[in-house]
């Protein structure tokens, strides 16, 4: 399932702040959507802070760990279960109903 995470990273702020960043969500969540841009549109971010846009959305941090913290909470979202009530439950339980099926099936 492709991630509906997109992040992008300014080539500049990359260079001064946030390499170990990029690098660490990289490895960590490769089924990310992660760019870099030569630029972001956010006049003056890129040289003061730790950034990225998620989604379109501006992330920062104080630090490279603070801006790493605060994406990768997002990121755990993705791997929590859909929410009763929701389509994405009602998919996420057919699915395992199928698979526990097949499962039986076989045994």
């Amino acid at each position: 399932m492709p991630s509906s995470v997109n992040l992008s990273f300014c080539k500049k702020n990359l260079e001064l702040y946030s390499q170990s960043v990029y690098d660490a969500l990289r490895e960590n969540y490769p089924e990310v959507d992660i760019e870099v841009k030569d630029c972001l549109d956010t006049c003056g971010m890129c040289t003061d802070v730790p950034f990225a846009l998620r989604n379109g959305a501006l992330i920062g941090g104080r630090d490279p760990m603070g801006l790493y913290r605060k994406l990768e909470r997002g990121m755990q979202f993705l791997n929590q279960p859909p929410l009763p009530g929701t389509s994405g439950y009602r998919e996420h339980t057919q699915d395992n109903s199928a698979k526990l099926t097949s499962v039986s099936k076989e045994s």
